[in-house]
């Protein structure tokens, strides 16, 4: 009996230890698996100004031409990559951080390399299918709105599948199987806000009332990824309005309509209405679509960190423009970021690198955030902050992030 009992505290101790060792190796798995760097097949990208690379120039070129125009990409390798930016965009970190290139856009037709995914988002594009929001005399309106991006996308399915129909095809292209599993990127609804404002055409309230629809509009693009096969999108909200120095300099405001980060805190009302607005969708359309994974990430709350502690992220300029001229803001609505003008009697020209730093400022013309608040944005949703879910469940590449390619 002695004996017996023996055997089977020794067999139990046998199955306690390869208990153990598999538990171990499912652990060890299921880390190594969190820290596998991110690579998604390719990256679609949808919006406007914050997201486009590209698109506006080659619809409209006498319109952008400040978009290739120094010293726009002034810390981009060798030419300003018609972004509004000193750098990348938050699409350019994600693409780098993924081990891709840049996203090509889907309106230029030289010099394109679309195997690393396409963009469709336009400088200008409202979420809204609006057209009315540009000033008569700017020489055009707009069409390129969230249905009509998405309109491109379908049709870019179309044009794949029968290119992978051929037995030759002349440029490198993303799997047209990858199509659902590759992450699709939304930035949109700011130019619906920050364009009236600039031009003085509408006033915070009426912005307010607007929310719903510009909201509705987002949704219904993400809808129609969900329904396109998207399983992951990432839906990135509205930054801080009453921040960014455009606004603040055409706004003046007594002393106690400013918050302790010296932001307009009747503009940022339009940015946190918003901001809950789309929380409020994203979590329905969780609910509705199981297989698609929805990411939320909180641009605004990334933006509002910075403001709290700049030097954290090596910030010094959290108020001010590095492309611009004059005033508490560094801007200037007669001679914005690569033109040249009078302001007053003063000559000014803005075609040259107007900071000797650009890192250290949050934004880079007054309209558009930095190279380092987009950078700062990727970095905190690949680390799984400020994004609900948590995260990829992988890591990201940065190598290139701050360096040439």
């Amino acid at each position: 009996m002695a004996r017996r009992s023996a055997s089977m505290t020794l067999w139990d101790t046998i199955l306690l230890v390869v208990a153990f060792c598999m538990h171990a190796g499912i652990v060890s798995r299921v880390v190594h698996s969190a820290n596998v760097t991110c690579e998604f097949p390719a990256i679609y990208g949808f919006g406007d100004s914050l997201m486009d690379v590209g698109n506006a120039i080659a619809a409209f070129p006498n319109q952008f031409a400040y978009a290739e125009k120094n010293p726009n990409g002034v810390i981009w390798p060798m030419h300003s990559a018609d972004r509004m930016c000193d750098g990348k965009l938050l699409i350019d970190f994600f693409s780098l951080g993924s081990s891709l290139g840049p996203t090509y856009p889907w309106l230029r037709s030289t010099a394109t390399n679309p195997q690393w995914g396409t963009n469709f988002a336009v400088a200008g594009a409202t979420a809204r299918n609006q057209t009315d929001l540009w000033v008569p005399d700017s020489g055009f309106n707009t069409p390129f709105s969230l249905n009509l991006q998405l309109q491109w996308l379908q049709r870019y399915k179309v044009r794949l599948d029968l290119y992978y129909q051929q037995t030759y095809v002349n440029q490198s292209l993303p799997a047209y199987d990858t199509l659902n599993t590759s992450l699709y990127i939304v930035q949109a609804g700011f130019q619906d806000y920050f364009f009236p404002l600039y031009n003085m055409k509408s006033t915070s309230r009426t912005l307010l009332s607007n929310v719903p629809e510009v909201v509705y509009a987002i949704r219904d693009l993400l809808k129609g990824l969900a329904d396109f096969g998207a399983t992951r999108v990432l839906v990135v909200n509205m930054p801080p309005l009453g921040c960014f120095p455009a606004l603040l300099t055409l706004y003046p405001a007594s002393i106690d309509k400013y918050n302790s980060y010296g932001c307009l805190t009747n503009l940022n009302k339009i940015s946190i209405a918003h901001n809950e607005a789309l929380e409020q969708e994203v979590v329905a359309l969780r609910t509705t679509y199981t297989n698609t994974t929805f990411y939320l990430g909180d641009f605004y709350s990334v933006y509002t960190n910075i403001l709290k502690t700049p030097q954290v992220y090596n910030i010094t300029e959290t108020l001010k423009a590095c492309c611009g001229t004059g005033g508490a803001y560094n801007f200037n609505k007669d001679v914005t970021c690569s033109e040249i003008g009078t302001v007053g009697n003063q000559a000014v020209n803005l075609t040259t690198a107007p900071c000797s730093n650009s890192k250290a400022f949050l934004s880079w013309d007054g309209i558009h955030p930095s190279n380092a608040a987009n950078r700062a944005a990727a970095a905190a949703f690949f680390a799984g902050k400020h994004i609900t879910p948590s995260n990829f469940n992988c890591s990201a590449n940065t190598s290139s992030w701050d360096s040439s390619f």
